[in-house]
């Protein structure tokens, strides 16, 4: 009797188990986000680097977004000769085992690889999770402020259409300021999170390369590539790698290490 119950269990154990495995894959093939094949990567015409003397503004929402997003531009933008200056949002505390002080120091760590010094570093220190809770006309100052003391040539800031709600939020600030601003800038985006599994594939693939999602695709705000040399994506590596706190969480893990390719995207904002 004893066998046939412990039989019969294996056997509800395994079907349950088989289930709930092909319920997984059916979720990951139904969220994860299309992008476009790797040969598309061709097609897409290549950013505008600054020169000599030039200024570029970098908005990063949290420690580690600028690394992410733009960590190839900025180094390579260091070598060109520009000024890189970099506007860090947010202090990085929300989740239990993230402490600003740790986050503001990995942040230091990792922009000082890619050339930017100390006193290159903006410290906002706005509540991390919450930007969209802020005073919105308060907070579009806040970031106005930045964009009017340095005066740059170029912006590069979060895409308004990142689902996280602190990029969308700054992104879609940034985007109304340039917009109302006379003057000409060449101004980027760039995207972290989109739906659950961006970038495509996801993980350590430093041979591949970055695409944007079909979702996203726009002709008025069209994407853009900057290939990495392979001095700059070891560059970059090395500055993902800055961010231990966060390399402990396997999500943000994937995340990471998924930044790692042969090239970065933009999509190129139309500014007057």
């Amino acid at each position: 009797m004893k066998n046939f119950l412990f039989k019969g269990r294996r056997k509800w154990f395994f079907l349950v188990t088989v289930i709930l495995v092909v319920i997984g894959i059916v979720f990951y093939l139904v969220v994860r986000p299309g992008v476009l094949p790797q040969i598309a990567i061709h097609l897409l015409d290549d950013v505008t680097l600054p020169g000599p003397g030039q200024l570029v503004l970098v908005f990063s929402p949290h420690p580690d977004d600028e690394t992410i997003g733009a960590g190839g531009y900025i180094a390579a933008s260091v070598m060109e000769g520009a000024t890189v200056k970099i506007v860090l949002v947010t202090d990085g505390s929300k989740g239990p085992l993230n402490n600003p002080n740790t986050r503001y120091l990995e942040f230091k760590k990792a922009t000082a690889n890619l050339g930017v010094p100390e006193n290159d570093l903006i410290f906002l220190g706005l509540p991390d999770g919450n930007l969209q809770k802020l005073d919105c006309k308060l907070l579009s100052e806040t970031l106005r402020e930045q964009i009017v003391r340095y005066n740059p040539d170029f912006i590069i800031y979060p895409d308004a259409r990142d689902d996280h709600s602190d990029h969308s939020t700054i992104g879609a600030i940034i985007q109304q300021i340039l917009e109302e601003d006379p003057l000409y800038r060449i101004a980027y985006s760039y995207l972290v999170h989109y739906q659950m599994f961006y970038p495509q594939p996801r993980g350590y693939n430093p041979e591949l390369y970055l695409l944007p999602p079909i979702g996203l695709i726009d002709f008025n705000n069209p994407w853009q590539r900057f290939m990495l040399s392979e001095e700059i994506q070891n560059i970059k590596q090395e500055s993902i790698y800055a961010y231990k706190s966060q390399l402990r969480n396997p999500v943000l893990r994937s995340l990471l290490l998924s930044s790692i390719r042969k090239n970065e995207i933009f999509s190129r904002q139309q500014v007057p």
